[in-house]
């Protein structure tokens, strides 16, 4: 085989091989996407209680998917005036709260949300 023949063979084996990666590529990129995350399953520890309002918020507290009270409020408050969220201020870290930190902010509320953060 003559040097010109080897070389277009080569240049159509790397040039499936690009095509090869950039298939693979595609179809990872767009199962991730079809991969919604959902809430995950959690204890509320405010089920019956009634909202509250972040007048008494503990700044050096963090909040958790589950809690309830002024620092989950405060939260609520600055997802809606930081980041144009439209939750319903209660106190209440539920589903709702979770899908906002994670989406807007990209913190885990899994960790822990340290209200400082926020400011």
């Amino acid at each position: 085989m003559d040097k010109k023949k080897m070389a277009l063979l080569i240049l159509a084996g790397l040039a499936i091989g690009v095509a090869v990666l950039i298939y693979l590529n595609r179809r990872y990129v767009r199962k991730q996407d079809e991969e919604q995350e959902t809430c995950p399953e959690f204890t509320a520890l405010y089920t019956g209680k009634p909202a509250v309002s972040s007048e008494d918020a503990d700044m050096s507290k963090k909040v958790y998917l589950g809690d309830y009270g002024p620092e989950v409020a405060y939260l609520q408050e600055r997802l809606n005036s930081q980041y144009g969220a439209s939750l319903t201020v209660d106190g209440k870290f539920g589903c709702d709260t979770w899908e906002a930190v994670k989406s807007l902010t990209g913190l885990d509320s899994l960790t822990g949300i340290d209200l400082n953060d926020l400011k």
